[in-house]
C-alpha cells in the first residue's frame, strides 16, 4: 500500500535533483580527470555538444584539450591545489630545455603589453615557451610566455 507512493516519491526527488544541477559552461571552474589525476581547469569553449575545451590551472596553453563532460568530475569550490604535472607535460620540459635558448634562472626583460619588465625564468614548459616571475611583484603575475615576448637579457 505504501511502496507504490515512495517509489514515485523517490523517482520524483531523482529527477527533480538531477533537473535542478546546472551544466557546465564557458568560465567555469572544474576538476578534470587528465592521465592518472584531477586537475583543477578553467572551461575556455564548447566546441561540440557533449564536449568542452579546458585550460588547466598552472599549466601552459599547449596542454588545453577538448575532453567529453564526462571527464569533468565537480566544480572548484575554493582554492584549489595543482598536482604535480603528469608524465608526458614533464617529460616535454625536459627535452625542452635541452634545446631552448633560456634556461631556469636566466634573467631577461618580458614585453607585457607593449611595457618591457624585468623577469626570471621559474621554469620550462615546452619549446621556446617558459613561466617567469616578474622582478618587484608577487607570484600572481606570474605566467607563461613564448620566446617572441622575451626581449634579451
Amino acid at each position: 500500500m505504501f511502496r507504490l507512493p515512495i517509489l514515485f516519491l523517490s523517482i520524483w526527488l531523482a529527477l527533480t535533483s538531477a533537473a535542478c544541477r546546472r551544466s557546465y559552461d564557458v568560465g567555469d571552474h572544474v576538476w578534470v580527470k587528465w592521465e592518472d589525476d584531477t586537475y583543477p581547469a578553467m572551461i575556455t569553449e564548447v566546441p561540440a555538444p557533449g564536449k568542452v575545451r579546458v585550460h588547466f590551472d598552472g599549466f601552459d596553453e599547449i596542454w588545453d584539450k577538448d575532453i567529453p563532460r564526462s571527464d569533468i568530475v565537480g566544480r572548484v569550490e575554493g582554492n584549489a591545489t595543482i598536482p604535480a604535472p603528469p608524465e608526458k607535460v614533464k617529460r616535454t620540459a625536459v627535452e625542452a630545455s635541452k634545446t631552448n635558448r633560456y634556461k631556469y634562472g636566466d634573467t631577461v626583460k618580458v614585453d607585457w603589453h607593449g611595457h618591457i619588465y624585468d623577469a626570471v625564468i621559474i621554469g620550462v614548459v615546452g619549446p621556446e615557451r617558459y613561466r617567469v616571475h616578474y622582478k618587484g611583484y608577487g607570484n600572481e603575475w606570474d605566467e607563461n610566455v613564448g620566446r617572441e615576448r622575451i626581449k634579451g637579457p
